[in-house]
């Protein structure tokens, strides 16, 4: 073998490793996305589990968004919004919170707080 064929398949290696990678990604969401709604909203519950805060990426719960919140809102959590991580791939998160738990009452505090602070700035 040549040192031109050499360095043409080195030159073609960090392609193959690309290809490779988005099959792989491919190949996970597939199996993500197996089971029924049921099964899926099953999953979610589990995720969502007894914390106080929770994350869930949504390409790993594939259902539609107002599934997921009467899921969440049936096992006691408030949707919050969505996140991006600082991944390479860079997938969104929900944030939910416990109703009534120990981050709830932060966050709550803390809206009220720029409200007052808010409307204190308008008036003043």
């Amino acid at each position: 073998m040549s040192v031109g064929w050499v360095l043409v398949l080195l030159a073609l290696l960090p392609l193959a490793a690309w290809l490779v990678a988005l099959a792989v990604v491919a190949m996970l969401r597939a199996l993500r996305r197996r089971g029924d709604e049921q099964t899926r909203r099953l999953r979610l519950a589990r995720m969502l589990g007894s914390a106080d805060l929770v994350v869930v990426p949504t390409s790993d719960v594939d259902l539609p968004e107002s599934t997921v919140l009467a899921v969440a809102a049936d096992a006691g959590f408030r949707f919050l919004g969505y996140e991006r991580t600082d991944s390479p791939l860079r997938r969104r998160v929900g944030v939910f919170v416990r109703v009534g738990g120990e981050v709830d009452t932060v966050v709550q505090g803390a809206v009220v707080q720029r409200a007052v602070a808010r409307g204190a700035s308008v008036r003043g």
